[in-house]
This record gives C-alpha cells, structure tokens and sequence, in this order.
C-alpha cells in the first residue's frame, strides 16, 4: 500500500488541505469585520462551488483518457493563485470572487487524487485504501485550523492567507517533482492478476447507473450540511459563546483528528462489515453531532458532538462512500465518477451553504445545524433505498457498457 505514488499523494494532500482548514474558519469571519451579511458569509464558504459544479465532470472525463498529473497540479496552482488574492483584497466581493476562482482548484484536486487511489486500490481493499489516504486528508484539515487560530491570534488575520499559498507550493512541487505520470492500475484480487484501463463509457451509461445516482445523492447531502453548519460554526462559537479563535480552530481540528486518526480502522471495517450499513450509522452519528451546536450553548458538549459525530461518524460516512465509489469507477472510468462527487459535493456545498444564510437571516444560527443534520440523513435514507439492487458491473475491457 505504502508506494511512492500513494506517499507523494498523501503528503501532497496533506499540505493541501492543510492550506484549506486554515482558510475554513477565518473566510466568514473576515467577510464579516468587512461588512458581509448572512448570505454573503455563506458564500465566503461555498462560492467555489459554482465553478466548480460546471468544471468538475469536464475534468473526470479528460483526466480519464489523458492522465491525473496535469490537472492535479494545475488544480493546486490554481487554489495558491486564490490564497494570494485573499491577501491582496480588502472587499467583500474580492473574497467571494477569489473564492469563486477556488473552485476551479477544488475541481481538480480532490477527484485527481481519489481516481489515483481508486487505481492503486485491489479488489476487496478499497476501504482500506481510501481509509489511510483519508488519513492525510482528515489531519491536514485538523491541523490548518489549529494553524490559523495560531496566527489569528498572534498576527494579522492576513497573514493566514500568505500561510495557505505556502503550503500550496509545496504541495504543487511534490507532485510535480516525484509523482509517477501514471500508475498501474490495482489488482482485481488477491492473485495478482493485472487489469489494462478499461475505455470510458458514454456519460448516458454513466448517469444512468443506480449506484452512480445513489453516491451522487449521498455526497450532495453531506456536503449540504457540512455547508450549511460549517459556514456559521465559528460565526456562531466567536460571538454568541465567546470562545477565542484558538478555541474555534481546536474545536475544527479536534473533529478532524479524530475523523483521520479512525480512517484507517474504518477503512478495514468498511471492508468486512455492509458498506451500505455503515453509511446510515455514520449519517446518524454526524446528525447527532450537528444537533449538539443546535441545541446546547455548552462549548465543551458541542466540542464533544464534533468530535464523535462530525469527526469520528463523518469519517465511517465518507470511507465507506468512497469504497463503492472505487468500485463503480473500475468499469465507468475513475476519475470519471470522482469528478461526479466532485459536483455533487460543489452543489451541497453551495446548496447549504446559501440556505444557511437565509435561515439564519430568518430565523437565528443555531437552526442551520439542525437543518445539516436533517438532510444528512436524507442522502443516507437515498442511498439505500436506490441500492437495493445488487449492481451488476460493466464489462472490464473492450465489450460494450451498460
């Protein structure tokens, strides 16, 4: 598992989100002490959205038949480009339009490094897999806002930015400099026998696949309310419980740490138990944890609620997601089905992140977290009624799909 193609992704990765928990918590605050209302918070956070909705099946597609490599670099390019306009702005509408220009970055980063995974990735190990690169993920996501909170509280909240392009560099130098172009693709068991890339199938037998519709549903759903509470989490600890940055950032990292630290555990129970299942356990776990910020005004509970709920129940979630994404993507092309992830997430995101503004504006902040919690368990509810139906694959090599 630990190859050189799988350790440049994962360290790459790591720097890369890192970058991107520093920036989480401190967008809407800044948007904020400039002026931005409830509606134009929620698009500090989920304005990369739009470009990335419209990009992202686009890139699957091309990186199917040309390669990851160009576009995982340009998309880490690209969100360095953002990190420095950040810096430079001083409106509000600098930074919803930097963050805009983010989403051309999310398009290609996220779903270039699955499709990579998915390739490294036998047969019957897929949790496993995407559980230990999880790892990277989930730690450079705690770690950025612990980062940020750092320089927020002894520094400009600027500088924060400049921290983020850093770490984005580096990240574009790695995979740049040590990251094979291609890699061969994973084991179909554990006899070693080798597959060629199958060919892309037309997007019409794409869409129409049922579990391809049900991972579709599942991501747009968590991405909503992640959307939806994580554009006011730190709005919402700063002004109406008093915490300092410090405490936001260790509250957002703390939730992280324990979502990587379980990936793999997760990833290898993902493996063994019915990943189906475990989609509904993880959804009930991160309602749970949403509903802890709507319902209690205790920092130490809702620090409590994202740790087991958001952290450890989104990591079961999303682990077990990506390994019958992994599945799907061997015959319907890889990069292909995370690219459709890639835009499901962008309109959750997007979708949350909008109606929690306007939900706060018409209500109060706390409602958006019971709001994420609900529809969370909605995309659960979606996946498993539309995968009723055991999947019967595509053929693997040459022969007609569908």
């Amino acid at each position: 598992m630990l190859s050189r193609p799988f350790l440049v992704l994962g360290f790459a990765m790591f720097c890369a989100t890192m970058g991107l928990g520093m920036v989480t918590p401190v967008l809407p605050v800044y948007a904020k002490s400039l002026g931005a209302t409830g509606t134009a918070i929620g698009l500090t956070f989920s304005a990369f959205a739009l470009t990335q909705v419209f990009i992202s099946p686009f890139s699957g597609r091309l990186a199917d038949r040309f390669g990851r490599k160009p576009f995982l670099v340009g998309g880490l390019l690209t969100y360095m480009a953002a990190a420095v306009g950040w810096y430079l702005t001083d409106s509000v509408v600098g930074i919803i339009a930097f963050r805009a220009l983010s989403g051309v970055g999310s398009a290609f980063i996220f779903s270039m490094a699955l499709a990579y995974v998915g390739d490294l990735a036998p047969n019957g190990r897929e949790g496993r897999y995407m559980g230990v690169f999880g790892l990277f993920d989930f730690i450079g996501f705690g770690v950025g806002p612990v980062l940020a909170g750092i320089v927020r509280d002894h520094a400009a909240i600027e500088d924060v930015f400049l921290s983020m392009a850093a770490l984005f560099t580096v990240a574009s130098l790695l995979v740049a400099m040590l990251l094979p172009k291609t890699v061969e693709i994973a084991a179909t068991g554990l006899d070693g026998l080798r597959l060629t890339r199958p060919p892309v199938p037309p997007w019409g037998v794409v869409l129409r696949d049922r579990t391809v519709q049900a991972l579709f549903g599942l991501r747009a759903s968590f991405a909503f309310s992640m959307g939806a509470s994580f554009s006011f989490i730190a709005v919402y600890l700063e002004e109406s419980l008093a915490v300092t940055a410090t405490m936001v950032g260790a509250l957002l990292a703390a939730q992280q740490f324990a979502g990587g630290l379980s990936q793999p555990v997760l990833g290898h129970v993902a493996d063994r138990l019915p990943r189906r299942t475990l989609v509904v356990v993880g959804a009930v776990m991160v309602a749970a944890g949403y509903s802890t910020a709507a319902f209690s005004t205790t920092y130490v509970i809702i620090l409590a609620g994202f740790i087991l709920g958001v952290g450890v129940g989104g990591a079961l979630f999303n682990v077990a997601g990506q390994a019958v994404q992994v599945e799907v993507g061997r015959t319907l092309g890889m990069a292909t089905v995370a690219s459709l992830q890639s835009m499901a997430y962008a309109i959750g995101i997007l979708a949350g992140s909008l109606g929690g503004g306007r939900i706060v504006e018409a209500t109060n902040v706390r409602a958006v977290f019971a709001l994420g919690g609900c529809f969370i368990l909605a995309g659960a509810l979606f996946f498993v009624l539309h995968t009723r139906t055991p999947r019967v694959a595509a053929p693997l090599e040459g022969e007609p799909a569908g």
